[in-house]
């Protein structure tokens, strides 16, 4: 009975975090454009970690960044997370301070056979649209010209994957892995023209409202060494790699064009120039290529590192002053664990991680390109583990920066805050009876 609560409590969740996933969960100005900042997908796993995961893999945890590592998991898991992201913007001459929370992922995993084949499925946030900025630009006939932009929205995905292992040796396997995704949200963007030099001016309003809902696939693959020592002491060698295919999402568009006089206060429409519902439209996403590695001794230490790089410039731009361009992304992470096995002092028991990573630009404004950098650290905190359970509680903290001042363009400083629990039982047991 207590399993199936487990289970209904899962799917409960599940529609609450796609229902809040929807939600405005940013206020950077960047996320005007494409389809939004790309959500830097993490779970309890690896957020600590600066997102590092290609090559990691878990017996009681889910670690969705690489679909072939599900085969790992002997234990039924389930997990969530939460993030609290402050903001801080600022173009050099003035800074706001902005603050969103949002939930970062749930997930439900189980092997379907042990050591061989194992079943994940969940919903995370895919991007994230939310804006609300002016700007002022000088023309030689129109004189100053105010441009105001504002969006909301952003796009999730829900994933069902599977994986399964085959074992090469005694010390060695590989393991595939594939992750069916349904992207959906709506992409919401307003932008007003206002021509203040010139009386009695018709300004221009545009409305554009996207709807995007389709499928895409991810493929991972995953190979694992285990070296043992002159001492008996093992250390796991495990190297990976995941490939995201390129997608049209299938898009629903409406548009609306109208003139209007006054300003951005108080103004009247004067007449409507275009409307447009439901439109069928594409919204492309990238191809994404992965490789990371990782070194452990088990429930000691490990060192990892990933590399990723995304092909945006197969994408055309919408907006003649952005130009997008393949990017890469790299991070790197150590976790340390004093004594996993002591139950006589508990912080001996904490796995404690760090993270790195840097991301180069996958667009550019006005020639100026936009990098971002961060670094992370948190703690693993166990809770009281049973013959069939280990769960765990993840906290963490993220420091970054993305963008620049330079050509009067924007700098955004941000901290987040990371919680996650992750509870698990052994299910599908064949007990036996005298």
């Amino acid at each position: 009975m207590c399993k199936y609560k487990f289970f209904w409590s899962f799917v409960i969740l599940l529609f609450i975090n796609t229902e809040a996933f929807t939600q405005a969960t940013t206020n950077s100005p960047y996320s005007r454009f494409g389809i939004g900042v790309m959500h830097h997908e993490t779970t309890n796993f690896n957020f600590a970690s600066a997102g590092t995961g290609i090559g990691l893999r878990s017996f009681n945890n889910i670690n969705t960044l690489n679909p072939a590592s599900y085969s790992e998991i002997a234990i039924t898991s389930l997990e969530f997370s939460a993030i609290n992201s402050a903001l801080k913007i600022t173009d050099g001459k003035q800074t706001q301070f902005q603050n969103n929370f949002f939930f970062n992922h749930i997930a439900f995993g189980f092997p379907v056979i042990k050591n061989k084949w194992g079943m994940v499925f969940g919903a995370t946030p895919y991007s994230h649209l939310g804006y609300d900025y002016s700007t002022i630009k000088t023309d030689t006939v129109a004189g100053g010209v105010s441009y105001y932009y504002s969006g909301l929205g952003g796009l999730s995905k829900v994933f069902f994957g599977n994986s399964l292992k085959f074992n090469i040796d005694s010390t060695s396997l590989i393991s595939v892995g594939h992750n069916l995704e349904f992207i959906f949200g709506n992409l919401y963007y307003d932008k007003k023209v206002i021509f203040g030099s010139i009386a009695n001016a018709y300004n221009l309003w545009t409305i554009n409202n996207n709807h995007v809902a389709d499928f895409n696939s991810v493929f991972g693959l995953q190979y694992q060494k285990k070296i043992t020592n002159s001492k008996s002491e093992k250390t796991i060698l495990t190297v990976g790699f995941t490939y995201s295919l390129p997608s049209d999402l299938k898009t629903k568009k409406s548009e609306t064009i109208r003139t209007f006089t006054g300003n951005i206060d108080y103004g009247a429409i004067k007449d409507t120039l275009e409307v447009t519902e439901n439109v069928e439209d594409i919204t492309k996403i990238p191809s994404i290529f992965g490789g990371g590695f990782s070194l452990e001794k088990e429930n000691k230490w490990l060192v990892g590192l990933d590399v990723r790089t995304t092909k945006w410039s197969a994408i055309p731009s919408v907006l003649s002053d952005v130009v997008l361009k393949d990017n890469i992304t790299a991070s790197a992470c150590f976790e340390i664990t004093p004594d996993a096995s002591t139950f006589k002092n508990y912080l001996k028991r904490i796995r404690y991680k760090m993270g790195l990573k840097y991301s180069t630009a996958y667009f550019s404004v006005d020639n100026q390109d936009i990098n971002e950098y961060g670094i992370t650290f948190g703690l693993g905190l166990p809770l009281k583990r049973t013959d069939t359970s280990v769960p765990t509680i993840n906290v963490g903290v993220e420091f970054g920066k993305r963008g620049t001042t330079t050509n009067g363009l924007i700098e955004e400083s941000y901290i987040n805050t990371f919680l996650g629990l992750t509870i698990n039982d052994r299910w599908f047991i064949k007990r036996k009876y005298d």
